[in-house]
């Protein structure tokens, strides 16, 4: 094996974030030319393609007895013990689109609890959001441009005609009555995917790995919805600069793509 192939070398995609881990580990090992296993459960595997002749990379399923290091490459949220002596890291494509409804006025606060309270019940990465979408009505939600802005998440947002075509788990009547649409959360969540996965089409050899063996992947064809709308409520709203009182209820959604989010 090279003992100039290290872990920086690797051409990973612009839309994938460092996780948790033992990265000087694992490093280690690669440089070292010991055998690293890779887990790949999301994400483009054009990647691989750069990967010199001579390389300690092996992949999940090849039956490794000598494993020195393992690369996970999923949207879970993993926790590795301490006392591990096999060093672990862990890659994050952007493949989770978050779905939101909120009550007009609903504060950045309220909206990144929900977001984190969901990723952390579902152990989802955060690292692993490619952006937010809601209804278009939502478009100039303060609170939500907010978020966007400082975590970098692209907001997309749907007509409340395209939302309601969508076919959920868990329709409103209420919901339909108010914005149009029996859906803002979980539809918006399945529209991001449907239109990344258009968009994904369109590019030269784009290749996608799922991992359909293992329960953290899913067949994101069929079932791209990862969790269902999950409701959150703020019993006291904080008051606006006018007085009036700010928006405390937040439904989250999670639709989960097999293309990473590369913008």
């Amino acid at each position: 094996m090279s003992d100039e192939f290290t872990l920086d070398m690797l051409d990973i995609p612009s839309g994938w974030r460092r996780g948790e881990g033992d990265w000087t580990g694992v490093a280690v090992a690669m440089a070292r030319g010991e055998t690293v296993e890779v887990i790949q459960e999301v994400g483009s595997t054009l990647w691989q393609k750069s990967l010199p002749e001579k390389h300690s990379l092996y992949w999940d399923g090849e039956n490794l007895s000598t494993i020195k290091a393992r690369i996970w490459i999923s949207f879970t949220q993993r926790r590795f013990s301490p006392e591990s002596a096999l060093p672990k890291v862990q890659w994050h494509p952007r493949v989770l689109w978050i779905g939101i409804g909120c009550e007009r006025g609903t504060g950045r606060e309220l909206i990144e609890t929900a977001i984190k309270q969901v990723c952390r019940a579902y152990h989802l990465a955060e690292s692993a959001i490619a952006g937010i979408a809601t209804i278009d009505t939502k478009a100039g939600e303060v609170g939500l441009l907010e978020l966007c802005q400082e975590r970098n998440w692209p907001l997309k947002t749907f007509a409340a005609e395209i939302l309601s075509s969508v076919e959920v788990p868990n329709p409103s009547n209420i919901a339909a009555k108010a914005v149009g649409t029996p859906s803002v959360a979980e539809a918006a969540a399945l529209c991001a995917v449907r239109e990344e996965n258009l968009t994904a089409d369109e590019r030269e050899l784009t290749q996608i790995s799922i991992n359909h063996q293992r329960p953290s992947a899913l067949i994101c064809g069929s079932n791209p919805l990862l969790v269902p709308k999950q409701i959150f409520r703020s019993k006291n709203p904080p008051l606006s600069q006018g007085g009036v009182r700010a928006g405390s209820a937040v439904t989250v959604a999670v639709a989960v793509c097999p293309i990473e989010y590369l913008g």
